[in-house]
């Protein structure tokens, strides 16, 4: 007899940041709504090895089996769908996420994977579980947002209906997760306390060419309700202890209306939450943000990407310098800790364009900074102009991740019109050296060569000497560029 009914799984990941798998989470959610038995198995942040998969799967013997997984984790998935095979073949294996929304016959190729799910799961997920658990009652050719194999051909389903009111969601199956594994850095700086990650909305508006988020949300702004995010927040701080939150949105300013709303409900119940998040320049307000700062907001984030108009306009940004400028200003004014993530190697950026980038940074004084490789993942319109005119260098994709220091012997994605891989790899560590001793201070301290924590974080976690070589090598590119 079958312990459970679904278990999901979230294979191992590049990253060292660990964050919640939320999209297993909700899914898991609607699963035990429906009076189903679930386990999610995040496999980097419990520390499970493809034995553990198996073994856990041979003694729970679930009836159906979901992995969920980005771009780099490809082979990690694949390998965990054949462990799963391996145990038992019979148990059907559903794959989805934002690699598998944007190319859903790939992971079919797979005789492990049996069927693939685009866009939003949480109806398409209850749907496949009544399909494989029920008797097959209802026909799967019926089932929107799958891609499946039947007699040896791989079929199409038509796309998944978005969910309009996100409000019918239940809140994700945080009690299914290790919580206490989560490295989301601290809202309050050195504060210690878990923070736990918190989506109010799905859906950017925005046609910025390098962002795969909408193969699974769409490009439709979906927000939740002031009033259901606040019970959420409110049943996260009565059942796990916590208080403090970052909204991973990709922005959550879109509606000001509703973000007024959500500070007045935390100020009148006087909550003492402490939060931060992300926004758009051209979101925001003098107005908004005190509102923020009041209801317990200590931090924002925007995505500047270039110092570079021309960059800028290229990466369909849609944000102007002033209004970067202007956001940071006032961001500051309102006495917010403000995050500031900046790209090199896209379209049309050439060396000048980086030191655009860093006469930014400088004029805008952001308290911490996020330096990323421009990469071109399945989905997005930077990946088909870059497969279109060639400049693809990678097609492993293991190797799809954002900058050098995730990876040892790290290269870039693609070239461009303007930069080569070496020329984008010094334009990386030529700004990672010009501001790596303001964000160590940030994080740190000013005196962060006295603190442990320093040393802890980017020292002494070093696990083998394949490690230490990699970072050895980060360093003293670093420094060479510093110098």
């Amino acid at each position: 007899m079958s312990k459970i009914d679904v278990l999901l799984i979230y294979p191992e990941y590049t990253y060292p940041k660990k964050s919640p798998p939320l999209g297993l989470a909700y899914l898991a959610a609607v699963l035990e709504q429906k009076g189903l038995s679930v386990r999610i198995a995040d496999m980097s942040a419990a520390g499970l090895n493809l034995a553990d998969i198996q073994k856990q799967v041979s003694e729970d013997t679930p009836r159906l089996v979901g992995i969920s997984f980005m771009t780099n984790q490809y082979q990690n998935a694949l390998n965990a769908a054949k462990a799963v095979k391996q145990v038992n073949s019979d148990i059907p294996v559903i794959a989805g996420g934002p690699h598998v929304s944007a190319l859903p016959q790939e992971i079919l190729k797979s005789d492990s994977v049996d069927v693939a799910v685009t866009g939003e799961g949480e109806i398409t997920i209850t749907e496949l579980a009544d399909y494989f658990l029920n008797g097959q009652s209802k026909d799967i050719s019926s089932i929107k947002g799958i891609v499946y194999k039947k007699d040896g051909r791989i079929i199409v389903n038509q796309p998944q209906d978005l969910i309009d009111n996100l409000d019918s969601l239940p809140f994700p199956a945080w009690h299914l997760l290790p919580v206490d594994k989560y490295a989301v850095p601290a809202t309050g700086g050195n504060a210690t306390e878990t923070v736990f990650a918190v989506i109010s909305s799905r859906g950017c508006p925005n046609q910025c060419i390098f962002c795969d988020s909408h193969t699974v949300f769409g490009r439709n702004f979906r927000a939740r309700s002031a009033e259901n995010i606040f019970k959420e927040l409110i049943y996260l701080k009565e059942n796990f202890g916590v208080s403090q939150f970052d909204f991973v949105d990709d922005t959550i300013t879109v509606n000001k209306k509703r973000i007024h709303q959500l500070c007045r409900l935390m100020l009148d119940n006087h909550c003492n939450f402490k939060w931060m998040c992300n926004a758009r320049a051209n979101t925001i307000d003098a107005e908004m943000l005190s509102t923020m700062k009041k209801a317990g907001c200590v931090r924002v984030e925007f995505g500047i990407e270039s110092g570079d108009p021309e960059v800028l306009k290229n990466i369909k940004k849609a944000v102007t310098i002033e209004q970067i400028k202007n956001a940071h200003k006032l961001a500051k004014e309102a006495g917010l800790s403000v995050g500031s993530f900046v790209m090199v190697g896209n379209i049309g950026e050439n060396f000048e364009s980086v030191v655009k980038t860093k006469k930014l940074l400088e004029q805008i004084d952001t308290d911490d900074i996020y330096i990323a490789i421009a990469t071109p993942f399945p989905g997005t319109e930077l990946y088909q102009i870059t497969k279109n005119n060639g400049w693809l260098q990678i097609t492993d994709w293991s190797r799809y991740v954002t900058a050098p220091t995730y990876l040892a012997g790290y290269q870039p994605i693609m070239r461009t019109d303007k930069m080569n891989p070496q020329e984008i790899l010094k334009a990386f560590f030529y700004l990672h050296s010009q501001f790596a001793r303001k964000k160590f201070r940030t994080r740190y301290g000013r005196n962060f060569l006295l603190k442990g924590k320093f040393y802890r974080d980017n020292v002494l976690n070093i696990r083998s000497f394949r490690d230490f070589k990699h970072k050895a090598k980060i360093a003293k590119q670093l420094i060479a560029n510093y110098l």
